[in-house]
């Protein structure tokens, strides 16, 4: 009788603790989830920082993007690297994830946006295969591992989210304001910082002469007058 009694109290305890364990699991994976977004989001900032021989795990990506991810940088590539907290970031990841982004990229999530710029290089904005953002994915020779890949795109996306927060600005009608969006949508990556020209046509003589000297030609070009 007494080992009856036992098997049944035994039971119940074990039915209590997994109806516990279940209900309490949800709360448990958000928790780790977090815990490991906190963690990439660490490593991803110092992936991001200047390179360092003291630190190898580095890529670098502040001395083109800003030490802070804002852009405006030449550096040594001698274009102007895009900022990584705009509004044209997070809308093209929300386009891509159907009209709704909420959330930054889980490592083992197909390859978004970001994680595709980073893994294959800046031809996969600008379509030229000589832009000076290389291809960092060890997969084709770059230097950077997926965990690295996977923090850098998970830091990126941070940005971009918190981006998307915030208002719409009215954009006042003066140069300042002009670079500045200039700098935001990284129009400086194809026609340079000073608007000379590279992989994009020079922007300094719009409005005196047609620019002919494209990448792809244009048709019926000589009807321009």
């Amino acid at each position: 009788m007494r080992i009856k009694t036992l098997g049944i109290v035994l039971i119940s305890a074990l039915s209590l603790f997994t109806a516990f364990y279940w209900l309490t699991d949800p709360a448990r994976r958000e928790d780790a989830f977090d815990t490991q977004v906190e963690e990439l989001l660490a490593y991803g900032e110092e992936v991001f920082k200047p390179t360092d021989l003291a630190f190898p795990d580095r890529a670098g990506c502040a001395e083109c993007h800003g030490i802070d991810g804002t852009g405006g940088e030449v550096g040594k590539t001698g274009r102007m690297a895009p900022n990584l907290h705009s509004k044209s970031l997070f809308e093209k990841l929300k386009a891509q994830a159907g009209g709704s982004f909420t959330e930054i990229r889980k490592p083992g999530d197909p390859p978004d946006y970001v994680n595709l710029v980073i893994r294959f290089g800046g031809v996969v904005v600008s379509g030229d295969v000589n832009s000076p953002m290389p291809a960092w994915s060890t997969e084709v020779g770059g230097a950077l591992t997926i965990n690295q890949i996977d923090a850098l795109t998970a830091l990126i996306e941070t940005w971009a989210l918190e981006a998307g927060k915030l208002p719409d600005e009215d954009v006042p009608d003066t140069v300042e304001a002009g670079q500045k969006v200039y700098v935001d949508a990284g129009c400086g990556s194809c026609h340079a910082a000073d608007l000379s020209g590279g992989f994009g046509p020079g922007l300094l003589n719009i409005g005196n002469e047609p620019v002919t000297d494209l990448p792809t030609p244009i048709s019926q070009l000589d009807k321009l007058r």
